[in-house]
């Protein structure tokens, strides 16, 4: 029986959506195609009608994390930013949160594909948190950009690192980032304000 472009198109979704929560979960080389086709609701063969390869999934699943992720962290303020970000819901639920924190480690050892697709969430999640930090004029404010992402997915990787042997010591690295963070951009606002 032959699918409907709008069917297809809505299959294609549900892959891609569940194929995102697997990767950010268990990582690129744990996500299992059987698992994405069932939580789509899909068979094999219909997983394989839309991507050529696991490979082209997992690029396609890297970008819809970034994606999804971003829009979640849309239009808070910095403190805002950095409280969800460096939460322990986030650390908790990594199906569901930045897959920066989540990819990081295991990206130099993907396909091009999906090197190209983490980098360019990379982008436009640091693009994101320039915005957040009001900082579009200032001079530094790319170097910032970067400095203020990596930190948090820094910080946010430690922290799920180490979580089930030392809950205290996890805590305090969402705390110390978290705390720093602010700091930082607090005595930047004093810094232009004077000048």
């Amino acid at each position: 029986m032959k699918v409907s472009k709008l069917q297809a198109s809505d299959n294609r979704d549900a892959i891609v959506k569940a194929a995102a929560a697997q990767l950010r979960e268990h990582g690129f080389d744990q996500m299992s195609v059987t698992a994405v086709a069932q939580a789509a609701g899909l068979t094999h063969g219909a997983l394989y009608s839309h991507f050529k390869s696991k490979d082209a999934l997992k690029a396609a699943a890297t970008e819809r994390a970034f994606t999804d992720c971003i829009e979640s962290f849309s239009n808070l303020t910095p403190a805002e930013f950095f409280n969800r970000y460096l939460s322990a819901t986030h650390r908790e639920h990594p199906e569901q949160g930045c897959p920066g924190a989540a990819l990081v480690s295991e990206v130099p050892w993907q396909p091009t594909l999906s090197k190209q697709a983490f980098r360019d969430g990379i982008e436009q999640f640091v693009a994101l948190t320039r915005r957040g930090l009001g900082a579009a004029d200032d001079d530094n404010a790319a170097e910032r950009s970067i400095f203020v992402f990596a930190a948090m997915v820094g910080g946010l990787a430690l922290s799920r690192a180490i979580r089930d042997v030392d809950q205290a010591g996890s805590d305090s690295i969402l705390t110390a980032v978290s705390s720093e963070l602010k700091r930082s951009i607090n005595c930047v606002k004093r810094v232009r304000k004077h000048n």
